[in-house]
């Protein structure tokens, strides 16, 4: 029950108080963790014995049993049942009146690595069940709330589900080591896991490079206020990631169902909302029941959007592509006004205008007229959903 690992640290942290050799073996009798690392792996009989009959064996000079020295062997114990041998060479009274303290230490610190690892067990459980559950991959009812409740998650309470995306804009995710990206991966993971912790059906999962899904509850008797507690609650999580490794945040909320039977639908709600939330707009995160135009653009095949890109802004022949779609951007957003839009960009508002004269020039359309400016503004969506 207890790993190779494990039992080694165990063995060099009970080495330092008492400064003698010694063996961990497991409840096999055989010796995982040494301080003379040639003897890992062989099998001791006074361990053997040690597991038989519970009780300590101190072994003398005089006796023959495989793979011993002198010394004292100690059960150690995790809930009254014998899960490994420790080990310590010498009989001496030192060694006799340390050897209680070395085994209840040892005891400990094996109860750490049993519980880490029973905790690690139900973390995977759960994580193997909520992806079932928001990809919609079970057949009966009652068997998804039977495992819910083994797992201490309540299907049966309203739950919205929320993507959480994070992405560098200082540097590409191709440019970062795999390793780094999940050493990020793992910070916010938890990040996110003490801030959610304060309710326990409040549930999170990754599901994929840098993107989780949290499921969130809200109170039954405030139907009514849902998205304003969301709201809420997201902005708090968000203010729990304030050091988030240099990453920017984007979230997306998707419906609301009270049924544990719509979370799929939630799920696949939220990844759509998240990829709006990447847009233009300066909202950290959008709900799936606040987008309207976006519901049928998102309908257009890729090729027709790429023939309607060329169309309106011949994107692989414009030489100023980047300045044009800056100033479009902040023009939409800023609701057409030359005013707000010259602030945001920093220019002055006859710069601004050269600009926008010069993209009527290169397009055809002018941003400033609401016929042009729509055409232009889809064009400019088409290129942001990329």
């Amino acid at each position: 029950m207890i790993s190779g690992k494990k039992a080694q640290y165990i063995v060099e942290e009970m080495t330092k108080i008492i400064n003698r050799p010694i063996n961990f073996m497991n409840d096999h009798g055989v010796i995982i963790a040494s301080t003379d690392q040639y003897r890992i792996g062989t099998v001791h009989e006074g361990a053997s014995v040690v597991l038989k009959t519970r009780k300590e064996l101190v072994i003398s000079a005089g006796d023959r049993l495989e793979g011993t020295k002198e010394g004292i062997n100690l059960p150690v114990f995790f809930e009254n049942r014998v899960i490994g041998v420790i080990g310590i060479t010498g009989t001496d009274q030192e060694v006799i009146k340390m050897g209680e303290i070395i085994r209840k230490m040892t005891e400990i610190l094996a109860k750490e690595e049993i519980i880490d690892r029973q905790s690690e067990l139900v973390n995977q459980s759960r994580e193997v069940f909520i992806r079932e559950w928001i990809e919609g991959q079970w057949n009966d009812d009652k068997d998804l709330s039977a495992r819910g409740w083994t797992l201490n998650i309540n299907v049966h309470l309203p739950r919205v589900a929320v993507t959480f995306m994070f992405y560098s804009a200082a540097e590409s995710r191709e440019n970062q080591q795999v390793v780094q990206l999940q050493q990020n991966q793992n910070q916010l993971y938890n990040q996110l896991r003490e801030a959610i912790k304060f309710n326990d059906q409040d549930i999170i999962v990754p599901i994929g490079l840098m993107q989780f899904i949290v499921l969130l509850t809200w109170p039954e008797n405030r139907t009514d206020k849902k998205k304003e507690f969301i709201s809420h609650k997201i902005q708090y999580l968000l203010r729990q990631l304030a050091d988030s490794s240099g990453y920017a945040v984007k979230v997306g909320i998707g419906g609301f169902y009270e049924s544990f039977k719509g979370i799929p639908n939630s799920y696949q709600e939220s990844k759509k909302a998240g990829s709006h939330a990447r847009g233009a707009n300066d909202s950290k995160f959008v709900f799936f029941d606040d987008l309207e135009l976006e519901l049928l653009l998102d309908g257009i095949a890729e090729e027709l959007r790429d023939k309607y890109l060329k169309k309106i802004l011949d994107v692989q022949a414009n030489p100023q592509l980047e300045e044009m779609l800056e100033t479009l951007r902040q023009f939409f957003v800023s609701n057409q006004s030359i005013n707000k839009t010259a602030d945001q960009l920093f220019i002055h508002k006859n710069t601004l205008q050269y600009r926008l004269n010069k993209i009527k020039e290169m397009t055809g359309y002018d941003p400033r007229v609401f016929e042009e400016g729509v055409l232009l503004y889809l064009a400019l969506y088409f290129i942001s959903a990329k």
